[in-house]
């Protein structure tokens, strides 16, 4: 089996301030969704639509649903384990089936272990939530079909473009990127290289680190690439979900410069 860097993984738990027990589990470093709790929460709250029925009633509970991680990141033995109601469970289904999943680890080898999710709804904060993301229903471009089956294309026909073109995204990177303080002090460079999911609406999912760096630049990559606004990609005539990776680069120079204008020098 393929040894793996554990010291990648417990960076990536602490940096998503994950509060799980490994009671009860034989494994060194537990499964996790990718990004982890963090990006859990962003993207929960980033795609819920709530169902009118539950919205309507008022209706708070938690949807609970338990699975096997496999070592290869798939999941199976999909099921309900705490229903909320036959509309808030399959939204709840409907989210879980877009995060990527990050296997166990075990003397530094991927292993299968049951694990589960919980999605909470709360009709109080749907208002909310829907103001800060700055939407209730989603914009899809128009006179194009959704492929709705969850598929994560690598190879679409079209890949995701950034909304001003593909030329413009390094000026943008270059104005909003700040090379961390801390960072530039310990004299850290490289590239940070994060994966991530463009879906059919053009906003991201499942943000993870492929390849980190430290001094706070894993963080202020993640932080850019939240703020690029994608259209989406493209398969068969039909908008789908597409796997991208993309690569920040902090160089220093000789000379101690402060990026906090936002270029990165």
């Amino acid at each position: 089996m393929r040894k793996i860097d554990v010291s990648l993984f417990l960076f990536f738990l602490l940096f998503s301030n994950l509060s799980f027990s490994q009671t009860g589990f034989n494994v060194d470093v537990l499964p996790s969704n990718v990004g982890g709790n963090t990006e859990f929460k962003r993207v929960f709250e980033q795609e819920l639509i709530f169902p009118e029925k539950a919205l309507k009633e008022k209706i708070e509970k938690k949807v609970t649903i338990g699975f096997l991680v496999m070592k290869d990141s798939s999941v199976s033995g999909i099921k309900i384990n705490t229903s909320g109601s036959p509309e808030l469970d399959a939204e709840a289904m409907r989210l879980f089936k877009m995060y990527q999943w990050v296997p166990a680890v075990k003397n530094g080898q991927y292993v299968s272990t049951k694990w589960s999710a919980t999605f909470t709804f709360d009709h109080s904060k749907y208002n909310k939530i829907c103001k800060e993301r700055g939407f209730q229903k989603f914009n899809y471009l128009p006179e194009l079909k959704i492929d709705t089956t969850a598929t994560v294309y690598k190879n679409p026909d079209q890949m995701p473009m950034y909304q001003k073109g593909n030329y413009a995204l390094q000026d943008f990177i270059k104005e909003n990127l700040e090379y961390p303080r801390q960072a530039q002090l310990s004299n850290i460079q490289g590239t940070v290289v994060l994966r991530f999911i463009v879906e059919p609406s053009g906003l991201m999912t499942n943000i993870g680190l492929e390849k980190a760096v430290g001094g706070g630049c894993d963080q202020e990559a993640i932080r850019v690439l939240q703020l690029i606004k994608w259209y989406p990609a493209k398969k068969n005539d039909k908008l789908v979900r597409a796997q991208m990776t993309f690569p920040f680069y902090f160089i220093l120079n000789d000379e101690f410069h402060d990026n906090s204008a936002g270029e990165q020098k």
